[in-house]
């Protein structure tokens, strides 16, 4: 059977610290090595200008790979020799901070599979630059975690990428919970507001970064960013989550928590119903605030327990039956 496959994971470091969290099961695998991939600098206001996306948007700016060069190929070098068989696992955050030419080296010097995965739309603002570097790099297999995205560019799919974790004591209590960004999202949300309140329900409902201005809805907080800590908490004493999208989308980290945490579910994103584990007797899927009816609160449906099915532990499982 020969040695097993170690992963080289480049997260995207500070620039992507959710990112950390969601993959944060692979700390304790014995088989992955999370690296951040982005150094601190003395100088850096100048490596954030060589950085920046609107001068790498077409193109990466000359010179750039020189800030990472010898501090990655000193990483991925000493892997190679203590592990033999290596991986090097990308994602849209973390790409664009290498040189292609040097991660085709590292292919050719060292024998390494190359994996990228796309954890936004590839249509998004922060998908672009690492979609331009995917075309001239032999990655060995690409991932996105949109179906669609997937099926239209050739790409894997993959859904194994939230890391349960552990949730805070809380002595707060609401029915229904949803904090996010408005990303065209508000109009819905306050209309799901309303008829949660009309229900009688206990909401905490926060929309940031608001667009439109006043007027503002009593109840609802605006313009008021959670660090992720902080949503956890609220999580905790909630007992349906919320998950409204704008469009088209890949399902949220709602519907993961919803699993995770053993809680109820309301969203608007069809794509659900193909997820893996979807439950009906606890997801309720409206196209309309309406929709929502109070017996759906009534119901006693059974928790399932959940066994991290979808962790990115999971992920790894299925890099190794194909790699090995």
């Amino acid at each position: 059977m020969g040695r097993p496959m170690h992963y080289l994971m480049f997260t995207g470091g500070k620039s992507n610290e959710l990112f950390d969290l969601m993959f944060s099961d692979l700390n304790k695998d014995a088989r992955v090595t999370m690296e951040s991939g982005l150094p601190e600098h003395d100088l850096k206001g100048l490596y954030k200008l060589h950085h920046a996306r609107s001068l790498n948007r077409h193109r990466p700016a000359p010179f750039r790979f020189l800030w990472e060069s010898s501090r990655m190929e000193a990483v991925v070098r000493l892997a190679a020799e203590e592990h033999g068989k290596l991986c090097l696992i990308f994602n849209n955050f973390s790409l664009p901070y290498f040189e292609p030419s040097q991660i085709k080296a590292w292919k050719k010097r060292y024998g390494v599979k190359l994996v990228l995965c796309f954890i936004d739309r590839l249509e998004s603002y922060f998908a672009k630059e690492a979609l331009m570097y995917e075309k001239n790099i032999p990655f060995d297999a690409v991932y996105s975690y949109y179906r669609r995205d997937a099926e239209s560019a050739g790409f894997k799919y993959f859904d194994c990428y939230y890391s349960r974790q552990e949730l805070p004591q809380t002595d707060e209590h609401y029915d229904v919970y949803f904090w996010g960004s408005d990303t065209g999202r508000r109009q819905m949300l306050e209309s799901v507001y309303k008829r949660l309140t009309e229900l009688d329900l206990t909401v905490k409902m926060g929309i940031c970064y608001a667009q439109g201005g006043e007027p503002y809805i009593k109840g609802i907080e605006y313009d008021h960013d959670k660090k992720y800590d902080e949503v956890l908490k609220d999580i905790a004493g909630s007992d349906v989550l919320l998950d409204i999208i704008a469009g088209e989308g890949g399902v949220s980290l709602r519907y993961y928590e919803a699993l995770a945490y053993g809680k109820k579910l309301i969203s608007n994103n069809p794509e659900i119903k193909n997820m893996r584990l979807y439950d009906p007797q606890r997801m309720l899927l409206i196209e309309k605030a309406q929709d929502i009816d109070a017996d759906v609160f009534k119901k006693d449906a059974e928790i399932k327990p959940y066994a991290d099915e979808l962790s990115p532990v999971r992920w790894i499982d299925e890099l190794d039956a194909q790699f090995l």
